[in-house]
């Protein structure tokens, strides 16, 4: 459908039946779950694995990173349980199906040896972080462990926000709508401050197009004061215009802490002039494609029309690559997941 290239969703969720049972019992068998953690819409589609693969086949996706770390503030049990279910997929399903593997922020002590366990043991791909657990945000200092871990086994992180970050409403779905991507946004200037200075060849996936990041882009490049560059004592804390930044070395330290980011392309509904211009923002080598299923996208047809706006998308900058779809499609999550090149 994309110019012969394989498509690899890298934003599809799944949940155990075992922790759908636990979760729709918790909301009392209503579709929806919320509380002050969750807030999430209770599928059947999230266990059924037969219904991945036939909505897959509708859309034309060829492989799937099967992950749901919003769930993984529920504690090391769950996350275990996650894995261990991943795994039996990822076996049964070679080549087609992958797992991530999950861990607890609020669990970093523990967290090591379940990474371990999981990518080493179980052969899952990646390891899948919520954006913040709670009072937990990426830039903890407890969470050093979890980092050093990750790092030492060179795994691809994908993040995905907290289903319900701390704080937000619920009213006219702000919790989804506006709290998510702010939380995402968040997260990526804790890891540009805090995590990429002390473990620079972590790689992150940031979902839905990195939250707001990219439309935010000057605004958070204006306030960037990294430790490492030196700033007078009259500039420090202000906004700088881009010619400030360039005087003062900023801008280059902000664009090679950004380079270091993925962004998959769920979280718009298919909207396309938002994927447009994260193309010509971040490029097709930083651009995954994601469905969201089975939640933004909800069936096999409502997938295929996610494929099909990448297949479509007018070249937003004359300078693209031949192949640039393609690389969208598949060709950047092969380059960054070495087990998906097989």
């Amino acid at each position: 459908m994309i110019e012969g290239s394989p498509v690899i969703d890298v934003h599809h969720h799944f949940l155990p039946e075992g922790v759908f049972a636990t979760l729709r019992a918790q909301a009392g068998g209503a579709r929806r779950l919320v509380n002050d953690q969750i807030s999430l819409t209770l599928s059947d589609d999230l266990y059924q694995v037969d219904r991945h693969l036939a909505a897959m086949d509708t859309a034309g996706v060829d492989t799937a990173i099967l992950t749901y770390s919003g769930v993984s503030i529920l504690g090391m049990g769950i996350c275990q349980q996650l894995n261990d279910e991943l795994a039996a997929v990822q076996a049964a399903y070679p080549g087609r199906l992958y797992g991530a593997v999950h861990v607890p922020l609020q669990q970093p002590a523990a967290a090591p040896r379940e990474l371990e366990r999981g990518l080493r043991e179980l052969g899952l791909v990646a390891v899948a972080l919520p954006t913040s657990a709670g009072p937990i945000t990426l830039d903890a200092p407890s969470l050093t462990p979890l980092w050093e871990a990750i790092a030492a086994l060179d795994a691809p992180i994908i993040l995905h926000p907290a289903l319900r970050p701390t704080g937000a409403p619920t009213e006219y779905h702000l919790e989804r709508s506006c709290a998510r991507p702010f939380d995402t946004t968040m997260a990526a200037v804790r890891i540009m401050h805090a995590v990429f200075p002390r473990f620079p060849t972590l790689r992150f996936v940031l979902p839905h197009l990195g939250g707001t990041a990219i439309f935010l882009k000057g605004r958070l490049r204006m306030l960037y004061e990294p430790a490492d560059v030196p700033v007078p004592p009259e500039k420090r804390g202000l906004a700088k215009t881009v010619r400030e930044q360039a005087a003062l070395g900023l801008d280059a330290a902000f664009e090679t802490a950004w380079r270091t980011f993925y962004f998959d392309t769920a979280g718009t509904g298919g909207w396309a002039p938002a994927v447009a211009m994260a193309v010509a923002e971040v490029g097709p080598e930083r651009l995954l494609f994601g469905s969201d299923f089975p939640l933004e996208s909800s069936s096999g047809e409502t997938m295929r029309e996610l494929v099909e706006m990448v297949a479509q998308l007018p070249p937003p900058r004359a300078d693209l690559p031949e192949g640039w779809r393609a690389a969208i499609a598949g060709g950047t999550a092969r380059a960054l997941f070495p087990a998906l090149r097989g």
